[in-house]
């Protein structure tokens, strides 16, 4: 299912762009996800991992063009905390007893996951992101692809997608499904709007 973000009202000034997801579940263990961010994406910071990672990614395609993908250089960056402080996407999974799994995937190719026993409580470490992609990075697109392992996916009973985007200023602006408070908060309850078939 493919769905398009929005930015909160308190931050609507930022980057020219557009954000679409796209999920696929269907009854596994496991989530297929991919973000698209496009239109003025050079005005977006990309965490700067990406940057040095990109750079010897660069060179690598031109030195292994034959035999290896330069892409793979990028999913080597592993799980990292914080990353909502930059440029990233989330993808919140909620279950009937209100507990819920946050992953966070960076363009950096970082990610992390946590899992929450009800509203911002009991957070605890998750495993299990695999990022499968990171695809265009220029001026004009940013794509990432991963694969989002948790046991509790064939009982989701709601999923929020939402984005982090930072531009080279260092200006935040916060995207998700739906904004249901005043302030941007991925995890209000009332942001898990989309309903798997």
């Amino acid at each position: 299912m493919r769905a398009t973000l929005i930015p909160h009202p308190t931050t609507a000034d930022g980057p020219s762009v557009r954000i679409e997801a796209d999920l696929d579940q269907e009854g596994r263990s496991w989530a297929f996800v991919k973000f698209r961010l496009s239109g003025a994406a050079s005005s977006v910071r990309i965490p700067q991992r990406l940057q040095q990672l990109d750079k010897a990614s660069q060179e690598a395609a031109e030195t292994f063009a034959s035999t290896r993908s330069p892409d793979l250089m990028l999913m080597e960056a592993g799980r990292t905390d914080g990353l909502w402080k930059h440029t990233c996407f989330e993808v919140f999974a909620r279950l009937s007893d209100g507990s819920y799994a946050e992953f966070n995937i960076s363009p950096s190719g970082e990610w992390a996951s946590y899992g929450f026993e009800g509203y911002r409580d009991g957070m605890q470490n998750l495993g299990g992101v695999r990022i499968q992609r990171l695809g265009d990075v220029t001026g004009d697109a940013i794509e990432v692809e991963a694969i989002l392992d948790w046991p509790g996916w064939p009982h989701v009973t709601g999923i929020g997608l939402s984005a982090v985007i930072e531009d080279v200023d260092g200006n935040i602006s916060y995207w998700a499904l739906a904004h249901p408070s005043d302030k941007p908060d991925f995890h209000h309850p009332d942001s898990f709007v989309l309903e798997l078939p």
